[in-house]
């Protein structure tokens, strides 16, 4: 029935056309045309138009882009206008997105402005006559859909006249494979396991291929999509079509030493005896920029890492070369020089915007910007476990003695149960042909892979016989799962229904569905049918072919390490089990492989992780988060791609950053707290760490002599530095919040006083003055003897099983943006409000608030000697650790609202004038080193040629 549905929806879809608002009324035609044709007379009209409806509801911001402005040559609209191309590549594949894949209109009209302005920022490729280099990157989510933004911009660059696309994929076969076919379906419209030239009368033609009319879309391809289809030299000269030919030529390969080393010396045989190639426009893109590219050796210059120094000597072998790096995350480029032969994206930096039903970090950990508006609603489907160290030992070596079935921990049971379920209930919704994945990644070591792959394919067949046996104990147990209270989680009733009834949660998915146990008991058994447990490494053989499988779906439980984690999609990934318990950077990314969308089942989707790794996440998260927002600030400021380069590298997110950084040797960084909101939002859950820093805000306070009143909250001015230092120096913070050092601090605010900035502070105590919800407890308190106070509630993360942290929920422990504006004089709000209207109002923002945004008076408007420390007391009640139900997790601290408030603050830096900032030195760990010895090992990412 789902697929009729779809198919309906197609219809429809053709009749109201590719345009990005629709009306009622023109929804309400298409259905009733759609509904005179003898299939689809059954189907019921109004689920017809709430599918539409979610589809054309799909909304999505503008981009934003920083520019070289110095290096740039705008010529596209020039080119354009001047009709050099009949742009076959682009309009094929933009029928593809639409007819094949079902993009939202919305989300394929921007695709098409980002794709233009990426390849106005590189060269006229046809212009062969000159010497030039392009260096950019596109920041997108994890899992947003950066394949079909690069594969769109190779469509453009092929039409304009790029005519040698160099596409970096993953360290592993099976991620190169995946591009690879991706790249088949999107752009080549071949199968390259069958060909690599193309051919009109090709009988293996898909995706792209199969929309007519475009037979002079001609490309050709020196790689294929089977697993070992790699550049190879010899398969190169023989591929049947000829290297100076004028139609385009792609390679999909992977980030390995070998194989470009082996392309280089290739491609160095294709000079004819020049230094450099004339006759060919390089696009290289280079997918998961951050891995495996950027120079981690301790001298650049002399000595750069394999990967690096091949990328680089391939873009130089050629006179016309651009490097587009694509990554999910903005930190990705914190160590690359900014010198004329590494890949510094020092033409371009372009942030792309996710549509609304894409889900992000911000509905999993509730780390949106200052600037959202959205509800402080979170999915909930972080499940924390702690029983997995005698399963999967935190630091085991690959030759540590193997876990056996009974060492199998409750919570992975439950992880294989949720899988089950959720298959069956994508039956009860009509996906039943639609492909399932669960993700179980825990260690590294192949040999530990397979030996969970067997406990694990053990621990379902239980499942399945006892399903098929109509066992009456199991079933309960998974009864309980659907309508009940199961211990580690709410059951799926809660959580979907929680969606539903959340107004920013439900625009992800607007058409979900509470089922009863009756219907849903029988489809058990059709699913356990279904499911596979696979080992992913090079060792096991076990494959998961999702192409081969479309029509049909497969159901699969894949446990695997590095081959699961970067850029390999796990199709219709639901439920993930991931412990892999290192600080490495690439680990926390991992996690990101859950991020997406999942149309029909976001309510099914489950990660159990640990409490440190959610942790992690959550820091690197929220320092995302901020520098997106600085990002879109700098974009609107016409700033460059270097000021945002710097504005990365001293972050104080760094300081998270590189205690889990892969370098392999120390190094030293610099953080700066310019412009930037610094929050306590993680507290000691220590009944003395409080009392203490309870204590401290009292002498501090009690110096700075009587205050004004703002707004019932108490403001004091031109308090000194010595006294705010010493306030820093003596208050305790979460030992995990290592942006928040403030020994750092404070020797960043010394360097600045001794330039005459950071010299009168400002200091309010925040009193608590409305009631946002009536059942909320008021918790008063009084400081210093004087200034009383009502306490802030602010909850405790949910999804932590970290007992020794409060950690506040929202990851902010300002609650309204307007806090840090207190301290400031109408006028100088008044213009910082005038700006922050035009400056949303160029990105299609309309700004509601009468207040400016933060960032915006943080970066120009708050005096350079006036910070503000906001102060925050905060009711303990709500520090409590509670379990699923909302009960207090038994052994833990419990507080109440008799107990003395915790204390946290906030503190809004201005900006600067100096280019001041604190040196850090950063010992980096040893167990990248470790992981990078072995690697080849342990990995199948070499071939000979």
């Amino acid at each position: 029935m789902e697929e009729l549905y779809n198919k309906a929806l197609n219809i429809c879809r053709l009749f109201i056309g590719a345009i990005p608002v629709v009306t009622d009324e023109q929804i309400n035609t298409a259905i009733e045309q759609v509904s005179f044709m003898p299939d689809f007379k059954m189907l019921d009209k109004h689920i017809l138009k709430k599918k539409l409806l979610a589809h054309y509801g799909v909304r999505i911001q503008d981009f934003q882009i920083l520019e070289g402005n110095d290096r740039r040559l705008p010529w596209l609209k020039e080119f354009k206008a001047n009709k050099i191309s009949n742009w076959n590549f682009w309009t094929r594949y933009k029928l593809y997105l639409s007819e094949q894949k079902g993009y939202a209109p919305a989300v394929i009209n921007q695709l098409d402005e980002i794709t233009d302005r990426i390849l106005d920022n590189l060269f006229n490729p046809q212009q062969v006559n000159i010497s030039i280099d392009k260096k950019g990157l596109v920041v997108g989510q994890v899992q947003s859909g950066k394949t079909a933004n690069y594969t769109g911009l190779i469509c453009k660059a092929a039409d304009a006249g790029f005519n040698f696309i160099i596409v970096l994929a993953g360290i592993h076969n099976n991620l190169r494979s995946q591009t690879q076919s991706r790249i088949d379906e999107g752009f080549l419209g071949f199968d390259t396991q069958y060909e690599r030239a193309y051919s009109i009368n090709s009988t293996t033609k898909i995706g792209v291929g199969l929309i007519p009319g475009f037979d002079s879309a001609i490309a050709n391809s020196y790689t294929t999509s089977i697993d070992k289809g790699d550049f190879n030299s010899r398969a190169a000269n023989t591929a049947g079509f000829n290297f100076n030919a004028p139609q385009p030529i792609i390679l999909v390969v992977k980030k390995n030493a070998s194989v470009l080393k082996r392309l280089y010396k290739w491609l160095c045989a294709q000079t004819s005896g020049k230094k450099q190639i004339s006759n060919k426009s390089l696009l290289l893109i280079d997918d998961e920029a951050d891995n495996a590219s950027i120079n981690t050796k301790k001298d650049k210059d002399t000595d750069p890492t394999a990967i690096n120094d091949n990328i680089r000597k391939i873009i130089q072998l050629f006179n016309r070369s651009a490097y587009v790096g694509y990554t999910a995350t903005p930190f990705a480029n914190i160590f690359i020089a900014q010198d004329e032969t590494d890949l510094f994206p020092r033409d371009f930096i372009i942030n792309l915007p996710a549509p609304d039903n894409y889900i992000g970090p911000n509905k999993v950990f509730g780390t949106s910007s200052e600037t959202s508006e959205e509800e402080d609603d979170v999915l909930p489907i972080v499940i924390p476990i702690d029983d997995y160290k005698a399963f999967i030992p935190d630091g085991h070596k690959k030759d540590d003695k193997k876990p056996t079935k009974s060492d199998i921990p409750e919570s992975l049971k439950l992880a294989i149960k949720c899988f089950i379920l959720t298959c069956a209930i994508r039956r009860a919704r009509g996906q039943e042909n639609k492909h399932n994945s669960m993700l179980i990644h825990v260690s590294r070591y192949q040999v530990w892979q397979n030996e969970i792959r067997d406990i694990v394919n053990e621990q379902f067949r239980y499942y399945k016989q006892e399903i098929e046996a109509n066992d009456p104990a199991v079933l309960a147990e998974f009864r309980a799962l659907l309508e009940g209270n199961v211990k580690g989680g709410p059951s799926y009733k809660q959580i979907t229904e929680k969606i539903k009834g959340s107004p920013s949660l439900s625009k992800i998915d607007q058409d979900l569905t509470v089922h009863k146990w009756d219907e849903i008991k029988p489809l058990l058994y059709q699913a356990v049918q279904k499911i596979e447990v696979k080992s992913i490494n090079g060792s096991s053989g076990d494959v998961v072919d999702y192409q081969l499988n479309s029509k049909t779906g497969i159901s699969v439980i894949a446990i695997g390490g590095d081959k699961l984690s970067r850029g390999l999609t796990l199709e219709g990934l639901s439920v993930s089990y991931f412990l892999r318990a290192s600080k490495m950077y690439d680990t926390l990314m991992q996690m990101g492989r859950w991020f997406g969308y999942r149309p029909g089942y976001v309510d099914l989707c489950r990660l159990f992780t640990s409490s440190e790794l959610n942790e992690w996440y959550r820091h690197i998260a929220v320092a995302s988060s901020e520098l997106l927002d600085e990002f879109d600030y700098l974009a609107e400021s016409r700033s460059t791609p270097e000021t945002y380069g710097l504005r990365v590298r001293t972050h104080p997110g760094c300081l998270q950053i590189t205690a889990l950084n892969k370098m392999r040797n120390s190094h030293e960084i610099q953080v700066s707290w310019a412009e930037r909101l610094i929050e306590t939002y993680q507290l000691p859950l220590n009944e003395d760490l409080k009392n203490k820093n309870l204590v401290e805000t009292d002498n501090f306070l009690s110096k700075l002599g009587k205050p004004l009143t703002k707004n019932e909250n108490y403001l004091w001015t031109n308090v000194s530095p010595v006294d705010v230092c010493e306030y820093f120096s003596n208050f305790s913070v979460a030992e995990g919040l290592r942006k928040v050092n403030m020994e750092l601090i404070c020797e960043y605010i010394q360097e600045l006083v001794s330039k005459g900035e950071l010299t009168k502070w400002s200091v309010v105590l925040m009193n608590k003055t409305t009631r946002s919800n009536a059942r909320e407890t008021i918790k008063k308190h009084t400081f210093c003897g004087s200034y009383s106070v009502s306490c802030f509630n602010r909850s405790r993360a949910v999804d932590s099983s970290n007992y020794k942290t409060y950690f506040i929920r929202k990851n902010h422990i300002v609650g309204n943006p307007s806090d840090e504006l207190i301290d400031l004089d109408d006028d100088l709000l008044n213009e910082a409000l005038k700006e922050t209207i035009e400056l949303n109002k160029k990105k299609g923002i309309e700004w509601k608030h009468t207040y400016p945004q933060p960032i915006v008076v943080r970066s120009k408007f708050r005096p350079i000697n006036q910070p503000l420390l906001i102060i925050y007391p905060l009711n303990p009640e709500y520090a409590n650790v509670k379990d699923e139900n909302g009960n207090i997790v038994p052994g833990t601290t419990i507080f109440t609202a008799e107990d003395d408030p915790f204390v946290g603050f906030a503190i809004s830096f201005p900006h600067t004038n100096t280019n001041c900032a604190v040196s850090y030195k950063v010992n980096m760990v040893a167990e990248y080193a470790d992981i990078e010895d072995n690697f080849d090992n342990e990995n199948d990412n070499t071939y000979g040629d």
